[in-house]
């Protein structure tokens, strides 16, 4: 695969910062990774992670057509889900449905050496978030006492958006306030999520985010991408 910082443009550097160092241990695989809080879809419509995976021509053309249906039915079930709050409750589920579907659609698309390079690129975007992701809780073999403890740690972050959300729906917060307070809520989620790690899953972690000298201390990847997380 190609030297990944070189591929990204300067507005994209602080998503991007940590993509160039290749996993020292190529026996740690992503598996099922459908099960990611992030929407793929929206990962691999980036023109940069497009770029850094290499796609042909032949899975450009179908990753752009699992998008475009994708967010069409998206905008049906956020539409939908406006309405009150049992239905953005139902919408909720929905869109948890809808973005697993498209996930394994998408991933389906990408060669074992590809899906492997978007989990780095998932796991140095989204820090701790990921670690919500049965998948990934498996792969760094965490216990149940662990589980547990990242559920309730997704389960308030959900409820504090939420909460935000119907702020922002009824006028009381602006937008621009919603997108920082959202960010601080994902920043603070990311930093109780590593912190439930052990320090041997830490260091493992540090691998599969294909890094050798630690977890990035990033600006703000959240500024940039608050969008893969659909239906916030």
């Amino acid at each position: 695969m190609k030297n990944l910082p070189s591929l990204f443009a300067p507005g994209l550097a602080a998503m991007f910062l940590f993509l160039g160092c290749q996993s020292q241990n190529q026996g740690l695989r992503a598996g099922d990774h459908s099960d990611t809080p992030a929407s793929i879809p929206v990962l691999l419509g980036m023109p940069a992670v497009r770029q850094a995976l290499n796609l042909s021509d032949f899975q450009t053309s179908l990753l752009n057509d699992l998008q475009g249906t994708y967010k069409k039915r998206l905008a049906r079930i956020t539409a939908i889900g406006s309405a009150d709050e049992d239905a953005s409750l139902r919408a909720g589920w929905d869109l948890q449905d809808l973005r697993k579907s498209y996930n394994k659609q998408c991933l389906a698309v990408l060669s074992p050496s590809q899906q492997d390079a978007l989990a780095k690129i998932e796991r140095q975007m989204l820090g701790g978030s990921l670690l919500s992701s049965s998948s990934e809780q498996d792969l760094l073999g965490l216990s149940p006492d662990q589980k547990q403890a990242l559920a309730s740690i997704r389960s308030a972050e959900q409820s504090k958006i939420m909460a935000l959300a119907a702020q922002s729906k009824a006028g009381k917060i602006s937008p621009y306030w919603k997108g920082v307070q959202q960010r601080s809520i994902q920043r603070d989620t990311s930093s109780k999520m590593l912190a439930v790690l052990s320090p041997d899953q830490r260091k493992a972690y540090k691998v599969l985010t294909g890094q050798s000298s630690g977890l990035p201390k990033e600006r703000d990847p959240y500024a940039t991408t608050q969008s893969l997380f659909e239906g916030y």
